[in-house]
């Protein structure tokens, strides 16, 4: 990833991961509109894996390598700032989500 700290491309700092930057190219919206798609809340997640509708996530271009994509950035949010309440649930839920897609 350009501008990771690391030799490994890995982010080191929020800035770096830019998860606005990742939700938007999934589907061109913001966090906040992909938060009611998803159903997040600021500690919790409202929907299960398989409650989503297909075609409103598809028409919004949410497919597999996109939720990765999104996941990945709320795995490094974690890992960047454990202290977060939301970010690896976040992530669990989008991988099971791409689980879900891809089957």
């Amino acid at each position: 990833m350009p501008g990771a700290s690391d030799d490994l491309g890995i982010p080191q700092t929020i800035k770096e991961v830019d998860l606005p930057g990742r939700i938007r190219a999934a589907d061109g919206t913001n966090l906040k509109d992909a938060g009611e798609l998803f159903g997040w809340e600021p500690v919790r997640i409202s929907k299960d894996a398989t409650e989503f509708d297909k075609d409103e996530r598809l028409s919004r271009g949410w497919i597999w390598g996109r939720l990765l994509r999104v996941a990945e950035g709320y795995e490094h949010i974690a890992r960047i700032t454990p202290s977060n309440p939301s970010a690896a649930g976040r992530a669990a839920k989008l991988r099971d989500l791409a689980e879900v897609v891809k089957s």
